[in-house]
């Protein structure tokens, strides 16, 4: 096209984010290089898996991929029998009582897993597998990747998708300024197959998902369905369970297997049903990881180099997860950066303007939403402020510039 102007991209990260920029590419004609710090084999063989949900944020995505894998996208879906219109929301319990709460409102949820939906936007796309990166620098109008394997390579421009730890997030704002902060967060996240029975009970109130807040002790128990290889065989479906509480993480000398699983089975005594017989139904030998709750709240607007360095995804606004609105920003920013690419290319803006631009509805929509997200995890998990966490106030629905100000005031006080 005449007066066209390619920008190579340098993607690092083949997670969501980072896969479905390199499909916006590929499908704009736009010249990228997709790297990957796991190797081929461990990339498909991480022992962790989980479930996201999808809802506002699927409209993102038919802007990146080809029509032949929009088609497919039910393949991702945890259970591919059910509709997109199968649920209107997820439901809330008193953990104690089994009395439903509320049901928290959301656009077309469904739970994807992310394996599945990995799996299908790397469809097409050349991967670069075990490309740790170690450093970048801009060199004569570009920017140089340098790898650990001692590989360099370079690009018009770098986007880091590399996650929540964010090697590219270091490179552009310096190891401080990127620096994670830690919640008081506890959360047990993993996942179970069960008996037939028992995995007809467990889906029994909601066919994707239900979860429980436990006045006493203000813990969450979460119960979705992360996958179904035979809708007539329960036996073969597995389940995600996470349960979650602030403050009070476990003794040093507890958190190990043994201590986790007892921890896990004593509080889960503690639920009205189904949350009560799960735990019973959990096997003795299931791994049960803990992991702790971070966000960025140094996130401040970065330097992109005139344009040469930026973000996407968890690296631009990790965020805890109990509002489920990683996945669905990951998608606007991978489709927004594809735009701002077609618009470098088209001659419309030069590289700096786009960029821009683009980190500046970023940076704004990721500040909002961490605060929102934030909010919810802590007021969630304290019965005496449940009822004025975001999940009642506004569902899941894509957060507002105002409701992200209430949110802040709102931590302020506590």
């Amino acid at each position: 096209m005449a007066g066209r102007k390619d920008v190579h991209t340098l993607i690092i990260g083949a997670g969501t984010s980072g896969l479905l920029v390199a499909q916006g590419l590929k499908k704009a004609g736009l010249p990228f290089t997709i790297f990957e710090q796991e190797t081929l084999s461990t990339y498909q063989t991480r022992p962790r898996e989980w479930g996201m949900t999808l809802h506002w944020g699927s409209s993102h995505i038919s802007k990146c991929l080809p029509p032949s894998l929009v088609d497919r996208m039910p393949e991702t879906y945890a259970d591919p029998s059910l509709s997109p219109d199968a649920v209107a929301g997820l439901p809330v319990y008193n953990g104690k009582t089994g009395e439903l709460i509320m049901e928290m409102k959301a656009e077309k949820p469904c739970r994807v897993s992310r394996r599945k939906l990995r799996n299908l936007f790397k469809e097409g796309l050349d991967i670069e597998y075990g490309k740790e990166l170690v450093g970048m620098r801009e060199e004569g109008g570009k920017v140089r990747c340098v790898f650990r394997d001692g590989t360099e390579s370079v690009g018009d421009v770098v986007v880091g998708c590399d996650g929540a730890r964010s090697k590219a997030r270091e490179c552009i704002c310096g190891s401080d300024a990127a620096e994670l902060t830690t919640v008081p967060l506890t959360m047990f996240n993993f996942t179970e197959k069960f008996e037939k029975e028992q995995a007809l009970v467990l889906r029994e109130r909601n066919p994707l998902f239900i979860t429980s807040i436990h006045p006493d002790h203000g813990t969450m128990f979460w119960i979705s369905i992360q996958d179904v290889p035979d809708p007539d065989k329960p036996e073969t479906w597995t389940f995600q369970l996470l349960m979650s509480w602030v403050n009070n993480a476990l003794p040093e000398d507890e958190n190990n297997q043994e201590g986790r699983m007892k921890f896990f089975k004593k509080r889960a005594e503690e639920y009205a049903e189904p949350w009560r017989s799960a735990g019973r139904w959990v096997k003795p030998d299931t791994k049960i990881p803990m992991d702790p709750g971070t966000y960025w709240e140094k996130a401040a607007p970065w330097d992109s180099r005139g344009g040469k360095m930026t973000l996407c995804g968890d690296a631009a606004h990790p965020m805890t997860p109990h509002r489920g609105q990683g996945l669905n920003n990951a998608l606007q920013d991978s489709s927004k950066f594809v735009s701002a690419m077609e618009e470098v290319a088209s001659g419309s803006k030069t590289l700096a303007e786009a960029v821009a631009a683009y980190d500046k509805e970023v940076l704004e929509r990721g500040l909002l939403e961490m605060q929102v997200s934030l909010k919810q995890t802590l007021f969630i998990h304290n019965w005496e402020t449940l009822m004025e966490s975001p999940m009642v106030k506004m569902g899941m629905h894509q957060a507002r510039k105002e409701e992200g100000e209430a949110a802040s005031q709102g931590l302020a006080k506590e």
